[in-house]
């Protein structure tokens, strides 16, 4: 009768219903929670606060929760809301001491203050009772009460200091209702009630006007860490009338103690909160909880014992080796689907939806310059297994196979393993089976140790350690040293240094031994050791070794290390353009058009070491190692051992920018015409010598300093955060295979990506050479009327194209026709007319495409690259940052990219997503573009952009640019278009690189051409799957040449014979002497039906130059008794529509319709049979029915890869009624033209000859 409620209950009743159903705000709030890691009341409380907008001040002791930390800010922040994490130990006096400090002095803005304090860190003390205290007790309650105490104090002190005693700070006391009622848990309950004590000083002493104290009975809380053990008696408990909560639940309870009523109430007096949930009315809790505890395990007995009887049953009828499920199917441990990463090849329809090419004609293939192979050699190993870790944080099955076999874990084996036959791989040590499912389980956690951004481990480095730098001191001798032996050799060179400082005398009879003394003066060089604090980087994951790709040992130990990251990602690049022999290459383009552009931005450090150190210190250097010192080096050996190129060989050195000016050289190169297949790329290692200088120009990030902020070493690189400083260097390299689209779908390889724009800039007039500059804002330079420019209309391009072409054609009619009517023209002259006419359209075609600053410099080089595949500014999706973790240079480039996108018009409110790959790889150098190149094509076909994982914090610095968004995890997009990548190097390079999506590439190809390239390069993918499956298994992904391509003798003719191509020999590519300047065989041979035919001289390479070959086709088909007639007719490929099927079936027999379809590229057999219908048709001098008039009755067919003339009905009627006797004809291909020359002869006239000639559009 004598219990009541207290008013402020019913009050902090209704702030919980008024928080759940309309929320609360705790803007401008500032709040220190102490123990809030996962699974906590801290936590949750931290999640609703941030909800709520408060600034949340939140201590941990493991440095490994800082990611839980930022997704729980990311999932969970209201707006102004903020989390700011510091390492802090409850147990120690200092920390408690600077914590506060650190609060006060340097987080808080000013007149601001710490509104509320939860201390919520406590440390288990499960299993001691009183006779067995000890130390973990003790620090446990020196936590839980004697330093909760402490900080409680230093608050006071610092808010006395300051003045703020307007402002007292709201103390929760996490009290319980365990009063050892649960008994076996240490000191927990005598430091729970020791905070009771703070309701009577609260009155007794002086800090009231400061502090505030409201104490919370924290009832059964279920999952939290303190209680997790107790979970599985928790429903017991409840039975009994208790209530148990949910973390969330007591996070709830007391948030409504944090509102302002409450607030206020507790500076008049303290508040005791009861939500014990009647935990305190059990009488005989720990007996409650034994009863309990002891059911539930009994029962789990009994279901392990069901279980494990089922299972004995299941294996004695279906046998040791197979684990039946309870429907009776198999378990079978899933396996791992190794791949090269091919880009997936769907249907026509599929591949090119969504994309509108208006301008497809306006595409040259032959200046579209593709991606059709990469790779890359780094922290995170190879490209497949560093996109895992960037696009999902952790490695996919194939990803923990692949690094397990770079780090020399596991090798395969076929054979008799424990007298079993067994192929699969087994443990690299130990030899024992391992299964692909287990691997992860296995090695991931030392491959996760092993890789990455880690401590800098010695036994990579010859035994570098940062923590004893060797320096070498010079010392001057004070008195005699002792005396000690030496050869005469090394006495005299002793003698001829230190002249009078040293005494020398021989010792031997022979003169071989000498005695050395030195004396006062002399000079040494002593060793001493130094700590240095650069102690983590990006290294090659442990065991790296170049030998198990295959390399030759002789290899290994005579060249620089970065010549073996070279040669193992060229012949990883090649692969993964579906090249099993790089020779091939040279069935499709000259061995001088092949160039190798890899670069490097500090050459072979660790040759330079023994050019200019270790030859000076007078160690075993080998002779040579001059050779290996030099940038270009990597280049020849990649020649020497792969590709065998007689093609340029350009080593650029644009720093950090490296790769970026490799690929822009090759671009040049290829665009020019010099060159059509192109290696680029860059490379750089990574050593103490330059990690100290980087250090002395505060270009890398302090790790002593990172480790005192609880930083972890994969932590210390993190772009675009507010706390960056400095970045993390690496080692590695990057490839890419670039040529043009035309050779990629004629070869059927990968296509990963167009290379739309490449741009290299410098700066401006300056003294330092690594300041950020902003030169390569020229790539965006536009005249602000060019926005307004016609050109930029795809379809006014178009037609302009087409206006173009038309007059060309035209043209080229009349100068034949004139030819004709003043007698001097031949298939020599026909055949002249005919090139310049595709010439003169194909510069029309780059006019108005990639050569559309021409007309209009006003546009940018970067919306004039975009143009050409109908895309914009906007279509722009991603931003690949160089993103060092520097002050300096993130916000320059967020600047220049913003700028860029503000300049071309970017819409606004379309998030432009920012990649920073390097918070995962470190700094490689040379490598880096490349590395960001090939992150950007597995960005186009995946859709993925990955997060920055280290940017915890956004700098509210790079606010300010508006188009630019700056995820920390992955987005799945529906696709990405088009991506943009900028590199900036010490020394003013800067680079961009824009991509577009390779289904505008096909897009631009008609629907049989496309499923011909796919039908191939999914061939060829299968095989290179194959090889790359079966270079794993034997270590033999590299496979060095042991000769070129031709043979010496040969080597002469090869290089001066412009269409030398290779020829396949059983499995082997090599040059066949008798293909050499080969002379064609322009024989006939005669048909059934009488009808002859001539060579069919398709313009390839191998062929002679098309206009000596069409010259002596049509003297030896006039030469022949009787009247010869010689028709001539030149079309244009795109002029022939083979998707009108109507017009296919009227004009081609379904005999040609099959030949053509099946042929490497429809779209060119057509046209050509189309050519030889009409010469054929001009040859018979029979009158034309009109343009509209079927050819179907001449139809072209293939003997022996000839072409043969058959006619059909009336076709066959006026020819007979003539009298033919013989139609030869020939048809030749260049370009996107198709020439044919028909022969007619008639018998029984006299010998003569006439040609008529059209062009057909």
């Amino acid at each position: 009768n004598n219990f009541f409620f207290y008013a402020l209950t019913t009050t902090y009743l209704d702030l919980i219903s008024t928080i759940t159903t309309h929320g609360i705000t705790f803007a401008n709030k500032t709040i220190l929670i102490t123990g809030a890691g996962p699974q906590s009341i801290g936590a949750e409380l931290t999640r609703a606060l941030l909800t709520a907008g408060a600034h949340v001040i939140v201590t941990t002791s493991r440095p490994s929760s800082t990611s839980f930390y930022r997704t729980l800010y990311r999932t969970t922040c209201g707006r102004g809301s903020s989390l700011t994490v510091l390492p802090f130990n409850a147990a120690s006096r200092q920390d408690t001491s600077s914590l506060i400090t650190h609060i006060y002095t340097t987080i808080l803005r000013p007149s601001t203050d710490i509104d509320a304090v939860i201390p919520f860190a406590a440390i288990p003390e499960n299993g001691r009772q009183i006779d067995s205290l000890d130390a973990v007790s003790e620090l446990a309650h020196r936590a839980m009460l004697v330093n909760l105490l402490r900080l409680l104090g230093h608050i006071k002190l610092h808010k006395e200091q300051r003045g703020y005693a307007t402002n007292p700070t709201q103390v929760f006391l996490p009290l319980s209702p365990n009063h050892g009622t649960f008994g076996g848990d240490g000191l927990y309950s005598e430091s729970k009630i020791g905070l009771e004590t703070l309701f009577n000083r609260f009155h007794s002493e002086s800090w009231s006007e400061y502090l505030t104290i409201c104490g919370a009975v924290i009832g059964w809380t279920r999952g939290t860490g303190l209680m997790s053990a107790n979970n599985i008696v928790a429903e017991a408990i409840e039975e009994e009338d208790v209530i148990t909560f949910s973390g969330a639940e007591m996070a709830l309870n007391i948030l409504a103690l944090m509102a302002p009523e409450i607030a206020e109430a507790c500076e008049e007096e303290p508040l005791y909160a009861d939500l014990g949930g009647k935990m305190e009315e059990l009488a005989d809790l720990k007996g409650l909880s034994t009863r309990a505890r002891r059911e539930v395990q009994g029962l789990a007995r009994e279901r392990k014992a069901i279980d494990a009887e089922d299972r004995l049953q299941e294996r004695l009828l279906f046998g040791e080796e197979k684990e039946k499920g309870k429907k009776g199917e198999v378990v079978r441990k899933p396996r791992a689907n190794l791949k090269v990463g091919f880009p997936a090849l769907p249907g026509y329809e599929s591949m090119i939806a969504g994309v509108t090419l208006p301008g497809r004609d306006l595409v040259d293939p032959s200046r579209t310059i593709v991606v059709v192979g990469f790779s890359e050699l780094g922290p995170w190993g190879s490209a497949r297994t560093r996109w895992d870790m960037e696009r999902d944080g952790a490695l996919s099955a194939e990803g923990c196979i692949e690094m397990a076999w770079i780090m020399g874990l596991v090798r395969h084996f076929a054979g008799d393993l424990q007298g079993k036959p067994y192929v699969g791989w087994v443990d690299g040590k130990s030899g024992e089976a391992v299964h692909e499912a287990d691997f992860a389980e296995r090695y991931g956690a030392y491959i996760k140790e092993h890789a990455g951004l880690r401590f800098i481990e010695p036994e990579l480095y010859d035994g570098y350690d940062p923590a004893k730098k060797e320096f070498l001191q010079e010392v001057v001798v004070q008195e005699d040293l002792p005396v000690f032996q030496t050869t005469r050799a090394n006495a005299l060179a002793f003698k001829s240094k230190h002249e009078d400082k040293v005494a020398i005398s021989a010792v031997s009879e022979d003169g071989e031994e000498w005695n050395v003394q030195f004396k006062p003066g002399a000079r040494f060089l002593v060793p001493k050791a130094q700590g240095f604090d650069r102690l983590v980087s990006g290294q090659l994951p442990t065991g790296w070794d170049a030998a198990r790709w295959g390399i030759p040992s002789e290899i290994v130990s005579q060249v620089d290390p970065i010549t073996l990251y070279v040669l193992c990602c060229v012949c990883q690049a090649m692969l993964s353009a579906g090249i099993e022999d790089p020779y091939e290459l040279y069935r499709h383009v000259h061995v001088s058009e092949l160039a190798n552009c890899i670069g490097t931005g500090a050459g072979g450090l660790i040759a330079m070491r023994g050019v200019y150190r270790d030859r000076y210190l007078d160690r075993d250097v080998q002779s040579d190692v001059l050779q290996e010192s030099f940038p270009n080096a990597m280049d020849a050996w990649a020649n020497m051992l792969l590709m065998g190129s007689a093609g340029p060989i350009k080593s650029p050195s644009g720093t950090c920018a490296t790769a970026i000016e490799s690929l822009d050289t090759a671009c040049e190169g290829i665009m020019s015409g010099k060159v059509k297949v192109a290696l680029v790329g860059g490379t750089d290692d990574l050593q103490e010598e330059m990690s100290y200088e980087f250090a002395n120009m505060k270009a890398t990030a302090n790790t002593v300093e990172e480790l005192e902020k609880g930083r972890a070493p994969d932590e210390i690189s993190r772009p675009t955060a507010s706390s960056r400083a400095g970045f993390v260097e690496s080692a590695g390299c990057g490839v890419q295979v670039l040529m043009t689209a035309q050779l990629a779908l004629e070869m059927g390889l990968p296509v990963y990506g167009i290379v739309a724009c490449s741009q290299m800039a410098g700066d401006k007039v300056g003294r330092s050479v690594p300041a950020p500059g902003q030169g390569i804002l020229t790539a965006a330079r536009e005249a602000a009327s060019a926005s307004l420019s016609p050109l930029l209309d795809v379809q006014f391009r178009q037609k302009q194209f087409e206006q173009m072409r038309a007059q060309i054609v035209q043209g080229a009619e009349l100068q034949v026709e004139k030819a004709r009517l003043e007698g001097r023209l031949s298939p020599h002259a026909a055949q002249v007319i005919q090139k310049a006419a595709a010439s003169q359209i194909r510069q029309a075609q780059n006019l108005y495409g990639f050569d559309l600053r021409q007309q209009e410099p006003g546009i940018s080089p970067i919306r004039a690259a975009l143009a050409v595949w109908g895309l914009d500014v906007d279509d722009i999706g991603v931003a690949s940052f160089h993103g060092t973790s520097t002050k300096a240079n993130d916000k320059n480039e967020s600047d220049v990219i913003n700028t860029m996108m503000s300049h071309l018009g970017r819409t606004k409110g379309n998030p432009l997503l920012v990649v920073c790959q390097k918070y995962l790889t470190g700094h490689p150098k040379g490598a880096a573009g490349a590395w960001m190149l090939n992150g950007g094509l597995q960005i186009l076909e995946s859709g993925i952009v990955p997060g920055n994982r280290n940017a915890d914090n956004v700098d509210q610095a790079l606010q300010q640019f508006e188009h630019l968004v700056y995820p920390a995890e992955a987005v799945q997009t529906k696709g990405i278009r088009a991506f943009m990548l900028t590199s900036f190097g010490f020394g003013q390079k800067g680079g961009l690189v824009v991509g577009v999506s390779p289904r505008y590439l096909f897009a631009a190809v008609d629907q049989a051409p496309y499923e011909t390239y796919r039908a191939k390069a999914l061939a060829r993918q299968e095989s290179a799957t194959r090889a790359f499956i079966t270079g794993l298994n034997t270590n033999s992904l590299f496979r060095a040449k042991k000769s070129s391509a031709w043979s010496p003798e040969d080597e002469k003719r090869v290089f001066l014979d412009p269409f030398a191509r290779v020829s396949l020999n059983d499995t082997t590519y090599h040059f066949d002497a008798e293909e050499l300047h080969p002379d064609s065989d322009d024989s006939t041979s005669e048909t059934s039906s009488g009808i002859l035919t001539a060579v069919d001289t398709p313009g390839t390479p191998n062929s002679e130059p098309l206009v000596e070959s069409c010259q002596k086709w049509v003297e030896g088909a006039v030469a022949t008794d009787g009247s010869t007639s010689v028709g001539v007719d030149i079309e244009s490929v795109t002029a022939i529509n083979i998707e009108n099927e109507v017009f296919l079936e009227r004009n081609y027999t379904a005999g040609e319709r099959e030949y053509c379809f099946k042929a490497a590229d429809p779209a060119h057999s057509f046209a050509g049979r189309w050519a030889a219908k009409e010469a054929v048709f001009k040859s018979l001098g029979v009158p034309s029915k009109g343009a509209g008039a079927a050819l179907g009755d001449i139809e072209v067919q293939s003997v022996g890869g000839r072409p043969v003339v058959q006619l059909h009905g009336e076709a066959k009627q006026l020819a007979d009624e003539k009298g033919v006797t013989k139609i030869q004809v020939s048809i030749s291909h260049s370009g996107e033209m198709a020439m044919a020359v028909a022969a007619t002869t008639f018998g029984g006239k006299e010998n003569s000859s006439h040609v008529l000639c059209y062009y057909g559009l």
